[in-house]
């Protein structure tokens, strides 16, 4: 059979499967050779927006499409992990870019690619980022998205029934994670999710959406950056970068400070913190956190290399503090963006 297309590429989230994603699959299936879906948000944390994780969303798609299960190579229904980079659109067009022909079947000649999807919202936009590549647009079934099913799945009561919007298979599949290997982590988002609601609730009467203002710091030194480990939900017990929410009565720079000192009681002078600023920069992704509307000024201190790193203690809001070596950087135990903020001032991956 000739097909118009080598292969279609399907990027998505896919939190979880529905069958809104299937049939953008089936229709890719009459017109391409192959289907490859790029699983966006690998190797990150678990969060009320990412719940699952890349080897738990293949394992939905698995049981949907039988065939992917047999024989990963030969299958026409493949997925892919790549990360998100909020902040450098450049490297996750690449990194879509280097998925795909690694994932896709060997022809010879040129290789005719296309991207499918459905202009749903502003989301979609990176539809028109792959230029060299076709493009297929299939109208949103029924009306379905991941969003609606994850506030389901992580209301307060938790896992009930099965949802209409899943496939059987995946219905069980998300049963089983939920509920029994990582229902522990679940009752976490769900806290998580309860938490979020109410603190948009609390904002309902203002006259205009809020938009708040953080702070961050990342300090580094010999080769080792300070963290701490949150205590608080939202991400209690991830990795994140020492900041908080801005005064009234401050500039960005003592907010950051302060809020540097309340939550490490880091052993450095202030004159000194000051003076080893490098750098700084605003980062204003628009869902980069789950609480709403919220842009953050990072400020990039580096005390130079030293035998000893300064003393640190976890206080405030924060768990732990800690210093830990570059190569130690995992992206999946950060919150929210906080692994990004980091990847611009030291590009490590």
């Amino acid at each position: 059979m000739a097909y118009k297309y080598d292969a279609l590429v399907f990027i998505g989230r896919f939190q979880p499967l529905h069958f809104g994603h299937t049939a953008v699959i089936n229709e890719a299936l009459k017109i391409a050779e192959e289907v490859i879906m790029i699983g966006g948000a690998s190797f990150a944390a678990r969060s009320t927006r990412t719940p699952f994780t890349f080897e738990e969303r293949k394992r939905m798609i698995r049981s949907v499409y039988p065939g992917f299960e047999a024989d990963h190579s030969l299958s026409r229904v493949k997925i892919v992990p790549v990360p998100d980079y909020p902040y450098d659109e450049n490297k996750w067009v690449a990194s879509i870019q280097t998925a795909v022909m690694g994932a896709i079947k060997f022809h010879p000649g040129p290789l005719n690619i296309g991207l499918i999807g459905h202009q749903k919202d502003h989301t979609s936009y990176y539809l028109k980022l792959f230029p060299m590549w076709g493009n297929e647009g299939v109208a949103n079934y029924l009306g379905l998205n991941a969003t609606d099913v994850r506030d389901e799945l992580l209301a307060e009561y938790g896992y009930r029934e099965n949802f209409a919007a899943l496939p059987g298979t995946v219905n069980d599949i998300v049963r089983d994670i939920t509920e029994r290997t990582n229902a522990a982590e679940f009752a976490v988002l769900r806290q998580e999710q309860a938490m979020v609601n109410a603190y948009k609730k609390s904002w309902e009467a203002a006259p205009f959406p809020p938009t708040f203002v953080t702070t961050d710091t990342v300090v580094i030194q010999s080769g080792h950056i300070l963290l701490v480990k949150r205590g608080a939900a939202p991400g209690k017990g991830l990795w994140a970068l020492p900041g908080g929410f801005l005064n009234q009565n401050e500039t960005l720079l003592d907010g950051a400070l302060r809020e540097l000192k309340e939550e490490t009681k880091i052993k450095v002078p202030l004159p000194v913190l000051r003076g080893s600023i490098k750098g700084q920069h605003t980062f204003d992704y628009p869902r980069r956190s789950a609480r709403g509307r919220t842009i953050t000024t990072a400020f990039y201190i580096d005390l130079g290399f030293d035998t000893k790193l300064p003393k640190v203690t976890g206080a405030d809001d924060a768990e732990k503090a800690f210093w830990v070596s570059f190569r130690e950087l995992d992206r999946a135990k950060f919150f929210e963006d906080h692994f990004h903020i980091i990847n611009h001032f030291l590009n490590i991956g």
